[in-house]
């Protein structure tokens, strides 16, 4: 509530508007004035609250929160949109079941936190702070209750590396070198250090957020796992970008299931194009169908992931080199079921 006053009180606030007023807080024409203004603020949509006790003049307050409806920034589908945003950043068991639906598990978010999702949740709060009463009320009921699930949860606990994050940025922002030490799942040594890197971009694949830069010691670009940076020994360096240099790729051809990619080829790629379909009799003497397709990639290592994906249901073709690469993947693979002599 608002504070309270009296006629003569808001005629002495007001002097130069209720003029007529003067000392003399029975003045007809500011009486008429105050009655008139009473009416437009109502009309308004101000809540006029009169409170009288006794003898004693009559006092007025604004209700807080009346006042004219200001339209809403948002359609009713926009308001979806938000909740569905809040929900990407949202621990999925914060949500409440639906009261038609069962049980949704999900995985344990408790040591999977996106970075970004307490500042991203800040800001959706302040937007939805905005909305009017009708739309507040659809969007609480969106986020306790989503029908969908899209929750951007990470691989590993990605909140400790939010400083290492920002400091990359920074240096990206700034086109300055920097350097840190790696630790490494697939070299000889624990830990390598890496000087002179120019940052690029930093992106999120597979639940892991990757710095892509390159090094100016190995003279290519190289893709960073970011919780693998140890984040005491990042550093800014003065040494600043001069070159833009674009990221390499690899064109590769595979053979795919005919049925597989009649409805739809891998989005990782960045172009493919169906080169030609065939029939062809498989190991079991069935006639099936299969499709040559040629793509692009940055990284040769997650080509033969994926593709490792699809099992027997694709074979990589070409270049000769990557087409080694992924034999002897599989060959290793292979090891793995061999029958053996049992001690």
């Amino acid at each position: 509530m608002m504070h309270e006053y009296t006629r003569q009180e808001i005629y002495q606030r007001l002097p130069d508007y209720y003029k007529s007023a003067g000392d003399d807080d029975t003045s007809l024409r500011a009486d008429r004035m105050f009655e008139r203004d009473i009416k437009v603020l109502e009309a308004q949509g101000f809540v006029i609250k009169k409170a009288k006790a006794g003898r004693h003049p009559a006092r007025y307050s604004l209700v807080r929160g009346s006042g004219p409806a200001v339209p809403s920034a948002f359609n009713e589908e926009e308001v979806e949109i938000l909740a569905l945003l809040h929900n990407l950043f949202i621990d999925p068991a914060a949500s409440s079941k639906h009261p038609h639906t069962g049980v949704l598990l999900l995985p344990a978010a408790e040591t999977s936190h996106n970075p970004f999702a307490e500042d991203i949740l800040g800001l959706i709060k302040k937007l939805a702070a905005l909305l009017p009463p009708d739309q507040a009320k659809q969007f609480e009921e969106r986020i306790k209750r989503p029908s969908i699930h899209l929750n951007l949860m990470t691989a590993a606990d990605y909140l400790p590396y939010r400083a290492t994050l920002d400091i990359i940025e920074k240096a990206i922002l700034n086109r300055q070198q920097i350097g840190f030490t790696y630790t490494s799942v697939r070299s000889k040594q624990e830990s390598v250090v890496h000087q002179h890197i120019d940052p690029y971009y930093i992106i999120y694949l597979d639940g892991h957020f990757y710095l892509i830069g390159y090094s100016n010691t190995h003279n290519r670009f190289l893709e960073y796992r970011i919780d693998r940076i140890q984040a005491h020994s990042l550093a800014i360096l003065n040494n600043t970008i001069d070159t833009v240099r674009q990221r390499p790729t690899v064109e590769f051809s595979y053979w795919l299931d005919g049925e597989i990619a009649k409805h739809s080829l891998s989005q990782r790629w960045l172009t493919q194009t169906t080169v030609r379909e065939e029939v062809f009799i498989d190991s079991q003497g069935q006639e099936k169908r299969r499709m040559l397709v040629r793509a692009k990639a940055h990284n040769e290592w997650r080509v033969i992931q994926q593709l490792l994906k699809y099992g027997d249901q694709a074979e990589l073709v070409e270049p000769a080199h990557l087409r080694e690469q992924m034999r002897q993947a599989v060959m290793r693979m292979m090891s793995f079921y061999e029958k053996k002599d049992r001690p």
